[in-house]
């Protein structure tokens, strides 16, 4: 199948934020002979101060068909997609944040796949790597979240979005998405936030109609580096970009059916998703000091998602948030300890 009027057939946005002593592991995965003329990288230098321009220019230079370096004021993760868009020109395209990479074998399978269908989106295998300290990355322990993306899938085969909406979850690292979903409906990223990975995964789903599954591993998920945004002190730090992106979550929700056509099943899917970052939020608060209360913070946000956004406060699955509502959060302190304690917190 030709790629029509694309120049690539993929465009890898890498958003970079003083990433020197990770981006070369990053690029390097990518400069595969088999591959290299058949996609663009987009390396956004999100204003950084350490050597990572510098690193990427290198790229650039050495191979101008593919490495493209687009510098900005710093805006966060959220600002490094939305420039992505705004200047990806493959046919399909796929975030990999600049602590990440992708596997050779996979990122073959994965840009063979993509010449061979037209699907809205493409969904591959990710491992959790979990950074010992070393620059050996073939030295990290390796763990896969999903085995499958569900039970029975048949890899290759196209699917209905709408056949498997109820069984499947699509994470950042999982998707690859044609490009002019994100750009012909206007998709845009809030900015100068962490957590907005949810609102990259959720915001193209009313558009897409058939997906199909390959089972190759692409994406390397970098887990357990100092500073990073998903450890859960970081997390309580910036506790009101989570909160900032639920509300646009929630707000998103609510164009769905109206403004924005979306079929029932992908309105469950995003809901079900939804309801499982919320459980996150539920997982910093139990983290937090007893003393600052967070139990009738937690109680009072699910009261008003019961009466306001029903079906995501419905599509809860997690069993902590479903125990602290059968007890009227009665057990908040209780599980704050237990969870401080496995965690070591």
């Amino acid at each position: 199948m030709s790629n029509g009027d694309f120049d690539k057939v993929l465009s890898v946005v890498v958003p970079t934020y003083n990433s020197e002593n990770y981006l070369r592991t990053n690029l390097d995965s990518f400069c595969i002979d088999e591959i290299i003329d058949c996609i663009e990288v987009l390396i956004i230098n999100d204003g950084s101060t350490d050597k990572s321009l510098s690193i990427a220019m290198e790229y650039e230079e050495k191979y101008p068909d593919t490495f493209r370096v687009i510098s900005k004021e710093n805006g966060g993760h959220g600002s490094g997609i939305n420039y992505g868009i705004k200047y990806a020109t493959g046919k399909y395209f796929k975030v990999v944040d600049s602590d990440d990479w992708v596997g050779r074998e996979g990122i073959i399978k994965l840009v063979s796949a993509l010449k061979n269908t037209d699907v809205d989106i493409v969904y591959s295998k990710f491992l959790w790597t979990f950074d010992n300290g070393t620059k050996d990355v073939k030295s990290f322990k390796v763990k896969a979240e999903f085995e499958e993306p569900f039970k029975g899938v048949e890899y290759g085969k196209e699917y209905k979005f709408d056949d498997i909406a109820g069984k499947t979850y699509i994470k950042m690292h999982n998707m690859t998405v044609k490009t002019d979903i994100l750009k012909t409906n206007n998709i845009v990223i809030d900015e100068h936030l962490y957590y907005v990975d949810s609102e990259y995964i959720l915001y193209p789903i009313p558009y897409a109609d058939k997906i199909i599954f390959i089972e190759d591993v692409v994406y390397y998920y970098r887990i357990g580096r100092s500073g990073q945004s998903v450890g859960i002190d970081k997390m309580k730090t910036y506790e009101g970009h989570y909160d900032k992106v639920l509300e646009s979550l929630c707000a998103f929700y609510d164009t769905l059916g109206k403004e924005v056509k979306c079929s029932e099943a992908k309105k469950n899917y995003i809901a079900g998703v939804v309801s499982r970052i919320i459980a996150g939020k539920v997982k910093v608060a139990l983290s937090f000091p007893l003393a600052l209360n967070k139990k009738e913070q937690i109680r009072e946000f699910d009261k008003m998602l019961k009466c306001e956004y029903k079906e995501i406060y419905d599509a809860n699955i997690n069993k902590a948030v479903k125990i602290l509502r059968k007890t009227d959060y009665m057990t908040f302190e209780l599980m704050s300890l237990i969870y401080k304690a496995i965690n070591k917190i």
